[in-house]
């Protein structure tokens, strides 16, 4: 197998391969993501479902009832079994990655910034992707000094020192608990238009 030409700084890696993910378990990355074509299929869905789907869903999910759950609680509409396959396939490669039997899921549509500020999340580890709408930014870790506190360092962050997700991209984001020696990467959610939306999903491993 050729090995990956990756687009990469120190702390985080793209590519347009869901192989990448593997980069994550490398100690100096803290993001790793997978860039996915467009999909206009499931972009449809969610730009139609997401009045309907509002605080949308968030709960523990095995492989095996994901697909029944997801059918039941997500709104009617042209697309929504090619959704529902898109979130069972990040599941399954997430829970094949960590290796995990079950997943902590949370898809909503949101129509203003859930986390604005600039931080660090304490977990191990953070599947994000957004289906529709402007999607997640953080900020590479070798512009964070680790020796002095966050707000700190933000203090000197320039807008060209900030990257962001394109819509549809999958990432794995580390967080502070993912080890002892591992800060996490340092992110927010997207600022959002009047009456724009954002439809979010974001996995835990269990």
């Amino acid at each position: 197998m050729q090995p990956l030409s990756i687009a990469s700084s120190a702390s985080y890696v793209m590519h347009s391969s869901p192989l990448v993910f593997s980069e994550v378990f490398k100690e100096s990355v803290s993001v790793a993501c997978w860039q996915r074509p467009e999909h206009s299929v499931v972009s449809a869905y969610f730009n139609n479902a997401a009045p309907a789907l509002k605080i949308g869903i968030r709960s523990v999910f095995s492989l095996s009832t994901l697909k029944e759950n997801l059918h039941e609680q997500l709104p009617e509409g042209i697309g929504k079994s090619q959704a529902i396959d898109d979130i069972y396939l990040l599941a399954d490669m997430l829970t094949c990655l960590f290796d995990c039997q079950e997943v902590g899921l949370r898809l909503a549509a949101l129509n203003q910034a859930m986390c604005p500020k600039f931080h660090r999340d304490n977990i191990p580890v953070r599947l994000i992707s957004t289906y529709m709408g402007p999607a997640t930014e953080w900020i590479p870790n070798e512009c964070i000094s680790p020796d002095e506190p966050l707000s700190k360092s933000l203090k000197r962050i320039k807008d060209e020192h900030i990257v962001q997700l394109a819509t549809r991209d999958v990432a794995l984001f580390k967080g502070s608990a993912w080890d002892e020696n591992h800060q996490g990467a340092v992110h927010r959610s997207c600022a959002l238009a009047h009456d724009q939306w954002r439809v979010l999903l974001t996995m835990d491993p269990i």
